[in-house]
């Protein structure tokens, strides 16, 4: 079998869910050559059956994303067209996939066997997906702009607990070697991302941990205010900007709560308990 990539990397996430920061930090401490292939099911360019279009977010970074090629450890050549892009031989292809209905995986051509007909057969393909407690997800849903609030309770409420159900193995959608990681505790804890380092097979530096990401334009709350200063953000405290907000308690049932709680301890104290008055 003639292999085009010879690592495939899938990251799972929700928006607001740290998600592009663990990308950033997977991209730039890798030793080898990386496509990013950035929101593949995202519209306009949904990829299903829009064939080798979806790598112009590669090769047209200011229509998709913002400045800078979505390359890592290289240098492009700049005259190279999405279908020669789609077509190179890679050392890391790295996809994310935001906001995805994690229940519907099975129904994706390009997650199963019409991915080979698009990007080509990989020698190893992993898969990960990055999980945010409840709290600060969905604060930093409700901080972000009128589309993205609006999401909270039409899209957040059900599918936040979904990715939680898939983390903790409770349903089964992703393949049983899936590697999980807790965005709070890759933020906070190097030992932590020490072992995911290892998991990914990444030579560890923790190059790029304090680069935001232009994608989404950075924090809900100071935007690319802390740009090479990832670090001294509050990401983990954002839940106290709302937690006398109506409309953002109201995004939290027992469920949700508990689930987040599981994963990632009582974050809040007992102050959002999912319960209603």
């Amino acid at each position: 079998m003639e292999y085009r990539n010879d690592s495939e990397i899938w990251v799972f996430h929700l928006k607001r869910g740290g998600g592009h920061a663990v990308l950033s930090w997977i991209a730039h401490n890798s030793d080898r050559q990386v496509f990013h292939l950035n929101n593949a099911f995202s519209k306009p360019l949904k990829a299903r059956w829009r064939g080798e279009k979806i790598f112009r977010r590669i090769t047209d970074p200011q229509r998709y994303g913002g400045p800078g090629r979505r390359v890592f450890n290289f240098e492009l050549d700049p005259s190279a067209s999405y279908r020669q892009v789609a077509r190179m031989p890679k050392e890391v292809l790295l996809t994310n996939v935001e906001n995805f209905r994690i229940d519907r995986i099975a129904e994706e051509p390009l997650l199963g066997s019409g991915a080979h007909q698009l990007i080509g057969h990989s020698r190893h393909r992993v898969t990960v997906l990055v999980l945010r407690d409840a709290f600060n997800n969905f604060a930093s849903v409700r901080r972000g702009k009128r589309r993205m609030r609006n999401r909270l309770s039409r899209f957040y409420r059900t599918h936040w607990k979904a990715y939680a159900r898939e983390y903790l193995g409770l349903t089964g959608y992703l393949p049983e070697d899936t590697i999980m990681i807790s965005f709070n505790s890759w933020f906070s804890d190097e030992s932590y991302r020490r072992r995911i380092a290892e998991q990914l097979g990444l030579p560890h530096s923790d190059r790029g941990l304090d680069r935001l990401s232009q994608d989404g334009g950075g924090s809900s709350f100071s935007g690319q205010e802390y740009q090479d200063l990832a670090r001294e953000m509050d990401v983990l405290d954002r839940w106290r900007h709302f937690v006398d907000d109506d409309e953002y308690r109201s995004a939290f049932d027992e469920e949700t709560v508990d689930l987040s709680n599981r994963i990632f301890g009582d974050i809040t104290g007992g102050a959002i308990t999912g319960r209603r008055p």
